[in-house]
């Protein structure tokens, strides 16, 4: 990215919770704009690490001492985790810090933590930066992995304008782009584009069998890539997000077997046209 946003004076110190691939490229991306990052990380030995790849400025094993005095917290653990950090985070944050995430589901969290904790709810812009890949740990992030990227904000109807705007100002910060969505709308559309083709490229890879495996070129490799990710954030990804999944898997289900149909049938013209069809939609996203 060419340029950031002048730093707003309000934004000074920024908590990460969970400094991994995503949660340490926020934090270097922030440290770009001289803003001081703290790192939380159960372990002291991932501390370190996130430290030495200069990802924060300091690491604590402790949460409270880690957000302490934070102006933002930035929860960036499985998903089903998040509410659960948020709230201990909101504990020894003032009134006016905000408090968000970078979780790839969105509606059960807001409701949740508008259930559990008023003043968390009170800080908390649920977001999720389209960005990110296979690979995990702070050894993988980069300072640029945001810029230009996709930020979606979910807020819900007890957002204040106030509080929405400070989020927005603070991922335009770090070199994203903003755009609102409701957290159901997020999700439904989070379903189509990222969580069932996670589960169709699982799927594919192990569909392949050992006397195939030598055969394998880049086409398969790149239909498999997201596969490689962490089984155990995309199990509770899938659980929280378990409704809109299956509604894309039957349309999944659906579009499969009218594929089989025009080839048991066939049917090379309806086949040329579906495939002309995919092809142009594909084009599109470049």
């Amino acid at each position: 990215m060419d340029t950031l946003p002048e730093k707003p004076a309000w934004l000074n110190r920024v908590s990460i919770l969970g400094v991994g691939l995503l949660g340490g490229s926020v934090g270097m991306s922030l440290r770009r704009s001289g803003v001081h990052v703290v790192g939380y990380s159960r372990r002291e030995s991932s501390c370190r690490a996130a430290i030495q790849a200069g990802a924060v400025d300091e690491g604590f094993t402790d949460i409270a001492r880690a957000a302490q005095g934070s102006d933002v917290v930035v929860v960036a653990s499985p998903v089903d985790k998040i509410v659960a950090l948020a709230i201990e985070a909101d504990a020894v944050l003032a009134e006016t810090a905000l408090i968000t995430d970078v979780g790839s589901t969105k509606a059960e969290i807001v409701a949740e933590i508008t259930e559990r904790s008023p003043s968390a709810a009170a800080k908390f812009v649920a977001a999720h930066p389209i960005a990110g890949s296979e690979k995990t740990g702070v050894e993988n992030a980069t300072a640029t992995l945001l810029d230009g990227k996709l930020v979606v904000l979910t807020p819900d109807e007890t957002t204040s304008t106030e509080l929405l705007e400070r989020s927005k100002t603070f991922w335009l910060q770090t070199g994203g782009r903003i755009v609102p969505m409701s957290p159901t709308e997020h999700d439904q559309r989070l379903a189509a584009v990222s969580h069932v083709p996670h589960l169709v490229s699982s799927v594919l890879a192990s569909l392949l069998d050992e006397e195939c495996m030598p055969l394998v070129g880049s086409g398969w490799k790149d239909m498999t890539r997201v596969a490689s990710g962490d089984p155990a954030m995309w199990t509770a990804i899938c659980e929280q997000n378990r409704e809109a999944i299956l509604g894309q898997l039957e349309r999944f289900a659906d579009t499969l077997g009218s594929l089989r149909e025009m080839l048991v049938t066939g049917d090379t013209t309806a086949l040329r046209r579906w495939l002309e069809d995919a092809k142009t939609r594909k084009d599109a996203t470049q």
